[in-house]
Order: C-alpha cells, then sequence, then structure tokens
C-alpha cells in the first residue's frame, strides 16, 4: 500500500504544475493499493477548484472518492486526538493534515507516501516516493 498525499494528487490534475510531468509518470508505477484521507481530499478538491476550477475539483472528487484502487478512511476525533503528539514532535513543521497522515500511515503500516512535499523526509519511518 502507499499513501497518496495531496502536493501528488494536485500535480496531477493540474498541467500547469511544475510537479506534473513526474507526477503522471509516478502514476503509472503505483499498483492498485493506495490510501488517502479525508483530509487529503478536501486539500485536493480545494486546491485543484482554485487552480482549475469547480469543474475539475468535482472531478478530482469523484475520482479519489470512487476509485476502487483508492480507499479513503474517515477520520475521528481519537484520530485527531493521536496526531496531536506528532504535531508537537516535529515542532510544527508538518502541518496538522500531514500528522494525521503520518499517524494513519503508522495505523496502516504504510512506509511510502507520495508527494512532493519534503517536510514528509524528516518524519521517521515514512519514505516519499517523487
Amino acid at each position: 500500500m502507499i499513501f497518496l498525499d495531496s502536493s501528488f494528487i494536485i500535480a496531477l490534475a493540474d498541467l500547469d504544475d511544475q510537479f506534473h510531468e513526474k507526477a503522471a509518470n509516478v502514476l503509472l508505477t503505483l499498483d492498485s493499493r493506495r490510501v488517502i484521507s479525508d483530509l487529503v481530499l478536501s486539500e485536493s478538491v480545494t486546491g485543484v477548484g482554485s487552480r482549475l476550477g469547480t469543474k475539475a475539483s468535482r472531478q478530482v472528487f469523484e475520482n479519489l472518492l470512487y476509485d476502487s484502487a483508492t480507499k479513503t478512511v474517515f477520520g475521528n476525533k481519537r484520530l485527531y486526538e493521536r496526531a496531536v503528539p506528532l504535531l508537537i514532535k516535529y515542532g510544527g513543521e508538518l502541518s496538522f493534515p500531514d500528522c494525521v497522515t503520518v499517524r494513519l500511515m503508522y495505523d496502516q503500516k504504510i512506509e511510502q507516501i507520495v508527494s512532493f512535499d519534503s517536510d514528509f523526509d524528516r518524519v521517521d519511518r515514512i519514505s516519499r516516493v517523487y
């Protein structure tokens, strides 16, 4: 399994993104077991919408939520509470949604994330694919 970050999803959707070509190439190498969180879904839909408009954001929403290869994990109070120590550990260098991502990855025993966000490079037991 591999976790998909919003930076990857946005780059994939936006042909003008500096990482679009890399994202398209990485997509070809991914297996069919992908995971995102509801926060990544929200960040991706919002990011694509602000760049490309609501039609593109809806397409990203539908592609992510209804793709059988991508599992969406929905957060809850307990998950968010368990992400806070990571926020503290990394001294605010990771955003709260990124801390939730890391917590989910640890819980699901996922060791790789597709991301263009170098902040993940300093996270223990996580390797970034880009």
